[in-house]
């Protein structure tokens, strides 16, 4: 493999990782680079549910589909496909989505303000909790691009003759289309057909269906859920908190979560593993269900001999992604430190308190502040140490931990890494799960990779392989590829790709091709397709952008209040009466937003009573799972049977592939 030609180029930034960041005390949230707010950062989705089964395809290695792993965070140039009977969640920033079975789905782009997905064959809905004003969240299908206006429950399903249908249940959107656009409004679905001269028709949409009614359930979880109620908005995952744990009142802090069962010894981030991903690099991935949120976001306490998550604030203003959120201790070639333990290096790290002083190993910007100073990090009695091996070998990490007293305690002395970890990831780093795949995974046609979809943003290119992306990795010593590396990587493969192909909506500028069908009844005529406001738009020229992420803005957000499925009473939506009805629908209102209890603790007055926390190490046992309705680990067999069975009833009558 061909290594980068231009060090004058690449230098600066592959080598910009510097500085240090110091939390405030006693308040989160402040000078953290899970809280920076000042640039659009790439960022993930959740795989969160499954049944059934699912193949996932990364980015840097496309042509390798692995079996999905839950909490695995999905990201630009990856993509999912759900299997017969299979049925998928996604959570991200201000959006959860649901993957109907045969369904194709990837990541075009994934930036704090811009996402970008790609429907290549399938069904999908869309609930869009929250969007700013300088967001973007885009679908694109073979022959239509949907732009999401605002919070709402949308519809999208890509017909197996090639037509799109998109429902808007609540809220609205623009659909283009051969240089046209057509905008909807809440009770509209419209279905296109065509790719160079699209037509359409526009008509009320139909009554739910057995899918509509699984997407609530899941939805419901959201909606009903306690823990929401503690967490900054953009944190997502939260929800899944509730049957695995209780929330308490704890000096300092407010509101605090706390696993309700687990094993002995256990401690933050030992059960799981460590993966590689682009631009963060090492990243942790959870084994436990609820293991997302607690992990990427926040900190940890250990407070009467219970462990205890402290969320992001809803004060805070931005709370952005990080891939984990320890201190990392290395020995081995280079760490600053020497242990004589079986030979080669080894690695430990512990869970971050809020007080302690973090330095990332990933990102090409950082605040400098001194870290240098002397500092007791709260946490570090709790290190979990595995080898090297163990650690870039992609599995689990527990059954490998090194339990040796002798090292324990040297580990525990050797200084606290500031900046990247000279660990250089594998093949294996790559693992998107540890279970065993089937001796055959679904996975989309050669067709439906081929097919094109039609664009208005323009996204970036897909990330370089993990092949050309490891001797530049190597050769900064572990340190991540960050995106505007990646685009000169992408510069030199010798032409420029999307995870799937693109062509802009908009071939010739103020041509429009998309017109009503003439057999049907009135629908509003298109209009010529506006270039998006501050975005690359996709143009033949430019169909794709090479630009890294750029500034945020961060306006305020319009936010959309959960909606109790009991205060869902539906009115009828707006009617066009000149349309042909399909089947009546009601839209359903957006419910008042609940009151909600502030869970910081400087805000004293607003608290509820403080529960009395005795000294009490939690109960131990399997990790405490109470055995929740459905299990999100894909193995459910009871749910992928009636999951099958309900596919075959309705086949062909709800909507449902």
């Amino acid at each position: 493999m061909r290594k980068p030609s231009n060090p004058a180029i690449l230098g600066p930034l592959l080598f910009a990782l510097a500085g240090a960041i110091a939390l405030p005390a006693p308040a989160q949230g402040r000078d953290d680079p899970e809280y920076d707010d000042e640039s659009d950062q790439q960022t993930v989705a959740r795989v969160a549910y499954f049944t059934g089964q699912v193949s996932f395809s990364r980015g840097d290695d496309p042509d390798n589909w692995r079996r999905a792993g839950l909490n695995f965070p999905m990201t630009l140039g990856d993509r999912v496909y759900t299997g017969r009977g299979a049925r998928l969640e996604l959570q991200m920033t201000g959006a959860n989505v649901y993957l109907a079975p045969n369904t194709d789905l990837a990541a075009l782009n994934l930036t704090t303000s811009v996402r970008q997905l790609s429907i290549s064959e399938g069904l999908a809905s869309f609930r869009i909790r929250s969007l700013g004003r300088d967001e973007s969240f885009e679908v694109d299908t073979p022959n239509a691009s949907v732009t999401f206006d605002r919070p709402g429950d949308y519809r999208i399903e890509v017909t197996s003759r090639g037509s799109t249908r998109v429902s808007v249940a609540r809220g609205s959107a623009l659909v283009a289309a051969g240089g046209g656009e057509v905008s909807l409004r809440a009770g509209d679905l419209m279905e296109i057909d065509g790719l160079d001269r699209p037509t359409y028709d526009v008509v009320t949409i139909a009554r739910r269906d057995s899918w509509d009614s699984w997407v609530e359930s899941r939805a419901r979880r959201l909606a009903t859920s306690e823990s929401v109620r503690y967490v900054h908005e953009d944190v997502f995952g939260a929800e899944d908190l509730d049957d695995y744990g209780r929330w308490d009142n704890i000096p300092e802090y407010g509101r605090c979560w706390s696993p309700r069962t687990v094993r002995a010894g256990w401690a933050p981030y030992r059960d799981g593993r460590w993966a590689w991903q682009d631009p963060w690099g090492w990243s942790w991935v959870s084994s436990e269900p609820w293991g997302f949120a607690p992990y990427h976001w926040g900190r940890w306490i250990n407070y009467r001999s219970r462990w205890f998550w402290v969320p992001v604030g809803r004060s805070t203003r931005v709370a952005t992604y990080s891939p984990a959120l320890v201190a990392f201790v290395g020995t081995g070639a280079g760490w600053s430190a020497s242990v004589s333990f079986g030979g080669g290096g080894q690695i430990g790290w512990f869970p971050l308190a809020p007080r302690d002083s973090f330095v990332p190993w990933w990102g090409s910007s950082r605040r400098r502040t001194n870290v240098n100073a002397p500092h007791e990090y709260a946490n570090r009695s709790h290190m979990t140490v595995v080898s090297q091996g163990t650690f870039t070998s992609g599995g689990a990490v527990a059954p490998f931990a090194i339990r040796d007293p002798g090292v324990i305690r040297q580990m525990a002395d050797a200084p606290v890494s500031h900046g990247k970890i000279p660990y250089i990831p594998v093949a294996a780093s790559l693992r998107v799960s540890t279970a065993a795949a089937p001796a055959s995974l679904p996975r989309p046609s050669a067709d439906v990779l081929r097919k094109s979809v039609v664009t208005r943003l323009a996204p970036p290119p897909a990330p370089p392989s993990f092949q050309m992306k490891a001797p530049v990795i190597r050769e900064n010593r572990g340190e991540p590829i960050a995106p505007g590396v990646a685009i000169q990587l992408d510069a030199q493969r010798g032409g420029r790709k999307t995870v799937q192909p693109v062509r802009p909506v908009v071939t010739e500028p103020g041509r429009v091709s998309l017109s009503p069908r003439k057999e049907s009844a009135p629908a509003p005529a298109p209009a010529a397709v506006a270039a998006p406001h501050g975005r690359p738009f996709a143009t033949n020229d430019r169909p794709i952008t090479i630009e890294p992420p750029r500034k945020r803005e961060a306006p305020a957000a319009e936010v959309a209040p959960p909606v109790p499925p009991a205060a869902r009473s539906e009115a009828p939506p707006r009617r066009d009466e000149s349309r042909p009805a399909a089947r009546a629908i009601e839209e359903r209102p957006p419910a008042p937003q609940p009151a909600r209890e502030a869970p910081r603790a400087v805000q004293e007055e607003r608290r509820e009573p403080a529960r009395d926390v005795k000294a009490e190490p939690q109960e131990e046992g399997k990790r405490g799972r109470p055995q929740p309705k459905a299990k999100p680990d894909g193995k459910d067999k009871k749910d992928d049977k009636d999951t099958g069975k309900e596919d075959k009833k309705n086949d062909g009558k709800d909507g449902v592939p």
